[in-house]
């Protein structure tokens, strides 16, 4: 897989297979920022908890695995190239249904990984 910016030009395939031998439950790589956003390369091997973020809209594309996504009360099962987006305010997460799922996060604007407001349901 290519990700290309005027920069640089990305092969993620050799990142996203070294990092799915060491994920324990969930870790990020920032790709790319501007002021108005984030693109982070998410590893999840378990769940995430339910939480929403308060100023923060965000954008995912499943690069890899399987998984449900809650949003707002609703289940979707989400494969290979689904994409899902999550208004700012909207109480989601995500659970993993393979060995992992790698995801394309775009958060806007851009996210210090501050704006995460965990919730009860």
């Amino acid at each position: 897989m290519k990700m290309f910016n005027p920069s640089m030009v990305w092969f993620l395939d050799n990142d996203i297979k070294a990092m799915m031998e060491t994920v324990k439950e969930i870790e990020a790589i920032k790709l790319n920022e501007t002021e108005n956003l984030t693109q982070l390369l998410v590893f999840i091997r378990t769940s995430e908890t339910p939480h929403y973020h308060a100023e923060h809209d965000l954008t995912f594309v499943l690069l890899k695995g399987k998984g449900e996504l809650y949003l707002d009360g609703k289940r979707e099962v989400l494969e290979e190239g689904d994409v899902a987006f999550i208004p700012k305010g909207a109480v989601h997460f995500y659970k993993n249904l393979d060995e992992i799922s790698v995801l394309l996060a775009v958060f806007s604007p851009k996210y210090d990984g501050k704006d995460s407001v965990k919730v009860e349901l």
